[in-house]
């Protein structure tokens, strides 16, 4: 039975060109033209570059300066005698320094600054005095090259004349110490010298590797995409479902075949990107890149399928389920993005510093078989860790197909009949079916607004948008829009006066608590720089009085943070999810993904948990109103005020550990219902 239902759906798969389109022709025709225009690109970039004459402009206080150093700059053979002007060769602490060539033409324009933005001017060298502002002494000369980073050939030009400038400013300055009566060779003084251990084929293999998964996703999702919408949400629309299921068929069955279908793709996708390598890659058919001279042999493709296969299955089971829980094909497409971000996000975990195959990466479901892509074409693979790394996502993936089949045996489910009734009701009962796709797009929203306009409005503008109209005013309209009760849906109930208690005592425990696990996150699993981290904190460090830091950082996301997530959100999830811990999981889960910062995402999503527990145990949102902002509090105001110092470089001793679990047992058994609450 599952054989035929199986040919039947790779029937319907076949006749479906964009699948064919994505899953095999695309890559087939788009892996060697990319090759090809890769290099073509490069060779024509390569042959641009060098051929181009760069004009410059030289202006400033200290012109005829700068207009002498330039000079010796642009005609190195004249001056130090070593080699030819164009590519010279200077020797400088035992090594040697290769000059760019280039062809410079200087221009004696008025207002080069205004030439420069408009593209008239490549380069502007500018002479001046030092200033306290550069920590160079008043009276001491500096040159100023100004470029326009968005133009390749500005960009040149500034890099080719600061190379050669810098020779000619070693030179200078040797020569003067020789001329001071320097007692030895100033080129035998902190002789410096650097090495690339690295080979062309780890360097190749590190970019290949690491752009590998993301790509296969990309394909695999679009293409397998097709197929599962239409498989379930599709028939779902077209009533078709329903009379499959008259039949004497299994569910099991329906699952499973649908399931081989969506495989199937996903097999394609691989297999046919996998053979491109080989060919392409592996025998070298075309001149490539350099940045796909990679070293693979036979045993490479075999361990890459093998990477790929359990991908293969934790795809076709969550487009499968995807599809099962999606009502229409529509709302399927709405769904479908954050599926796609969750399964995108994780496979560039090769690209960030610092993550090896060897560490806790390995452990983690997608970012692992990533990461140990990576490490396989660049020759450091070890069998161990890359057999933990397909483990991890082969065991995610067993268990997302068995959630899936279970789930989807569930006949009202995969039928029409809820949403018909639930549409025939409207109002509250479809805002459990709606509620995520509203979120979805208060989070293009919130993004957007960030991105667009962040800068201009500052923090307190930001705070104000996004948590003042956003969440307080899409939570509104919602409540408006599906008639909902009001005090029902925030659970705006009186608490037991225990759950004030736990969340004094909770709050600063599980603050220190999500601070170890960023710790853990940041050191085993995806380490940030800490450039990041301290740009992080510029940004909260804002010069603002310490009452509207209370308000801004701690007051207003207790309150209408906890009104939009753990009221109208965690109120939908709860009518939408048999499960109890399903609607926790999932809202902390959409609480972390707006907090936009990917270091950020397991702390907050932690603390979304424990806040969900909250409500779920107290019955209440204002014990968990209280939490967040003495959460939030804690963790800016104290030390922006001065009133503690703390070493954000090192973790906080075991012992406050040891003691913030105990207080966040002791938080959890004082949660008491409050009077009347329903079991």
């Amino acid at each position: 039975m599952i054989r035929t239902l199986l040919r039947n759906e790779l029937r319907m798969v076949l006749r479906d060109t964009r699948t064919v389109l994505i899953a095999v022709v695309a890559p087939i025709v788009l892996f060697p033209l990319m090759l090809f225009a890769l290099n073509w690109v490069e060779e024509r970039e390569t042959e641009r570059l060098e051929t181009q004459t760069y004009v410059f402009a030289v202006a400033g206080e200290r012109a005829d300066f700068a207009e002498g150093v330039v000079a010796k700059a642009l005609d190195l053979e004249a001056w130090t005698g070593r080699g030819e002007s164009n590519g010279t060769t200077l020797s400088g602490g035992g090594t040697d320094r290769s000059i760019a060539a280039a062809n410079f033409e200087r221009s004696g324009v008025e207002n080069p600054d205004s030439l420069l933005q408009v593209g008239d001017l490549h380069l502007v060298v500018v002479g001046r005095d030092g200033t306290p502002d550069d920590s160079i002494a008043a009276g001491v000369p500096v040159i100023e090259l100004r470029f326009r980073a968005n133009s390749d050939f500005s960009r040149s030009a500034r890099a080719r004349m600061e190379e050669r400038l810098l020779a000619v400013r070693t030179e200078m300055r040797d020569s003067a110490f020789r001329a001071a009566g320097f007692p030895v060779n100033p080129d035998d003084v902190a002789v410096l010298s650097s090495e690339n251990v690295a080979s062309a084929a780890k360097e190749a293999g590190s970019f290949l590797g690491g752009a590998l998964v993301p790509f296969l996703i990309l394909l695999m999702l679009s293409g397998g995409s097709i197929v599962a919408a239409d498989s379930i949400s599709g028939e779902k629309e077209r009533g078709t479902l329903e009379t499959l299921l008259t039949t004497a068929t299994a569910r099991q069955d329906i699952v499973h075949a649908k399931l081989g279908a969506i495989m199937a793709v996903g097999l394609a996708v691989a297999m046919v990107n996998i053979a491109n390598i080989g060919v392409y890659i592996g025998l070298g058919v075309i001149d490539l890149p350099a940045a796909f001279q990679v070293a693979i042999g036979f045993d490479t493709l075999l361990i890459l399928l093998m990477l790929v296969v359990p991908l293969i299955i934790l795809v076709a089971a969550s487009l499968l389920l995807l599809s099962g829980i999606a009502k229409s094909y529509q709302e399927y497409q709405i769904y479908f993005l954050p599926l796609f971000l969750v399964f995108l996000l994780p496979s560039f975990a090769p690209f960030l510093p610092g993550v090896e195959l060897q560490s806790a990466i390995a452990l983690v479901p997608i970012s692992g078989l990533a990461v140990a892509t990576r490490a396989l074409l660049m020759g450091d693979w070890h069998p161990v860790w890359g057999f933990l790394a397909i483990a991890s996502t082969a065991i995610a993936g067993s268990v997302l197909l068995y959630r899936t089949e279970v789930t989807l045996s569930n006949e009202r489910l995969i039928t029409s009949v809820g949403a018909d009734e639930a549409e025939f009701r409207g109002g509250a009962a479809v805002f459990p079916r709606d509620v995520l796709r509203w979120f979805v797009g208060f989070w293009v929203l919130f993004f957007l607004v960030s991105l667009w306009f962040g800068e201009d409005l500052g923090v307190r503008g930001q705070v104000l948008v996004n948590l003042g109209v956003i969440f307080l005013g899409g939570s509104i309209f919602l409540l408006r829009k599906y008639e909902l009760d009001v005090k029902e849906t925030l659970q705006l109930y009186r608490p037991h006066w225990r759950s004030w208690l736990a969340a004094i005592v909770g709050a600063p425990s599980v603050l220190v608590l999500g601070s170890g696990l960023f710790e853990v996150v940041n050191r085993y699993v995806f380490p940030v720089p800490e450039s990041l981290l301290e740009a992080f904190g510029q940004s909260l460090a804002v010069d603002i009085p310490l009452w509207q830091m209370a308000f801004f950082f701690a007051v207003m996301p207790g309150v209408l943070e906890e009104i939009a997530f753990r009221g109208v959100l965690f109120s939908g999830l709860r009518k939408r999810f048999a499960s109890a811990w399903a609607p926790v999981v999932v809202s902390a889960l959409i609480f972390s993904v707006f907090h936009v910062s990917l270091f950020r995402i397991a702390p907050t999503a932690f603390i979304g948990v424990v806040l969900a527990v909250v409500v779920l145990r107290t019955g209440s949102i204002f014990p968990a109103m209280l939490w967040h902002f003495l959460n939030n509090f804690l963790a800016v105001v104290p030390q922006e005020a001065g009133w503690i110092v703390i070493d954000q470089s090192e973790p906080f001793p075991l012992s406050w550990y040891s003691l913030a679990f105990a207080g966040g047992v002791v938080s959890f058994f004082l949660m008491k219902e409050r009077p009347g609450q329903r079991p």
